[in-house]
């Protein structure tokens, strides 16, 4: 530790031989704390220079003699007066107690302060001793985070009945209206990322009466991906009251419509139906896709999964783009088709390696044997074991039909 030097010495011998009063001074003359004493009657003995400034005073002493119903409204002073005549009753001191000041102007200014009870020192209680700090900014401060909160309690309850009313919505509409076709089995998973999402299954009603179906995937997540799904459904059933059949022209419609209507943002779709079922059971599906390109077919003779590449088709939402040109594909009895959105595929696991096509693949032909609802239910569990997290990372979507 370091010694003090000689002149440190003479500072500490002329602090102890200078005199209690003209210390007191200093400090009632140097401190920015607003330091006072008041009689019994709470009028201001004593102040700090601090205090008389903040009263507009050049010298503190111009304060002695006068009490707050000289500087303040008469609410803030009496409000003052009162506490300072409990204390004096009591001789309970109110510490750190956060004080309203209000001016004569109208101004607002907010205090934490201390005050206590004065004696001399024979005992006889002669006053009050006190002391303010300003808190303004802090109080300032305070509200406006009270206010911020309150707003984020606000925007998270607007947000939590948006998704209430999107998923409403959603459960009633997707897939919606699933027809029933002799010698064709229909299956479908749905599981968005939250409680709504962007993808989509529908088979809107058309002319021909044939079993017409949609998948689509809008960009994002949430509810602003999932109400564009409403618009897509009502784009859909719309172009389907003229189809012709032709998915490639239906896509296109539907593109026409949707281009300009969502912002920064696009659609995948895969758009198909089936042709009439010829004697030997079998039935042509007809393909169109808009950035979906990729399907499977389980071929009930080989017991083998075909992964079947559809012609290039631009996705939906920008103009002077199309779908690609129309595919067939034969399917025999006891055959099956699957289409799914990117949320299979892509779902990874924690080393983030993702679960792949060909994960996809090999799993489709083991399930093979079981019924086809069961077949994309136990699929959904097992992208879900692969992935070790309890909450999705994208929107999955799948769709499945099997000849019979």
């Amino acid at each position: 530790m370091k010694k003090p030097t000689q002149a440190g010495d003479d500072d500490s011998g002329m602090l102890i031989k200078a005199s209690a009063k003209r210390l007191f001074e200093t400090l009632m003359e140097q401190t920015a704390d607003r330091i006072y004493i008041k009689d019994r009657e709470s009028r201001f003995v004593t102040a700090s220079q601090a205090l008389a400034t903040m009263h507009g005073m050049k010298d503190r002493h111009e304060l002695e003699g006068k009490s707050d119903f000289d500087l303040f409204s008469i609410e803030h002073a009496q409000q003052a007066y009162d506490d300072e005549q409990e204390i004096l009753r009591t001789g309970k001191p109110l510490i750190n107690i956060i004080e309203k000041e209000t001016w004569e102007d109208g101004t607002i200014t907010w205090v934490s302060s201390s005050k206590a009870p004065l004696h001399l020192q024979s005992g006889k209680l002669v006053g009050i001793m006190g002391i303010s700090r300003d808190v303004t900014a802090e109080r300032q401060a305070q509200e406006e985070l009270a206010k911020s909160e309150q707003r984020l309690r606000e925007q998270n309850e607007i947000m939590r009945s948006d998704y209430e009313s999107a998923n409403k919505v959603q459960s009633v509409m997707i897939p919606g209206r699933v027809p029933q076709i002799k010698h064709i089995n229909i299956a479908h998973l749905w599981k968005p990322m939250t409680s709504v999402g962007g993808d989509m299954i529908n088979f809107p009603r058309n002319p021909s009466n044939c079993l017409l179906f949609f998948l689509g995937d809008v960009c994002g997540h949430g509810v602003t991906a999932a109400f564009y799904t409403v618009l897509i459904k009502y784009l859909t059933a719309h172009s389907a009251e003229v189809y012709n059949d032709n998915p490639q022209e239906f896509l296109n419609s539907v593109n026409q419509e949707v281009t300009g209507r969502i912002n920064k943002g696009f659609v995948t779709g895969l758009s198909g139906h089936f042709a009439a079922r010829q004697k030997d059971g079998s039935r042509r599906l007809i393909l169109s896709n808009a950035g979906h390109r990729q399907v499977l077919v389980y071929r009930k003779a080989s017991k083998e999964i075909e992964m079947i590449e559809l012609p290039t088709g631009t996705v939906m939402g920008f103009p002077g783009v199309g779908a690609s040109k129309a595919k067939a594909i034969d399917l025999s009895v006891g055959d099956r088709f699957y289409a799914f959105t990117d949320g299979i595929v892509e779902a990874s696991a924690p080393n983030e390696e993702e679960f792949g096509m060909k994960r996809v693949i090999e799993n489709f032909r083991k399930l093979s044997e079981k019924p086809i609802q069961e077949t994309l239910d136990t699929m959904y569990q097992i992208v879900g074991d692969f992935t070790q997290v309890p909450d999705q990372q994208d929107d999955i979507t799948i769709l499945g039909f099997e000849m019979s």
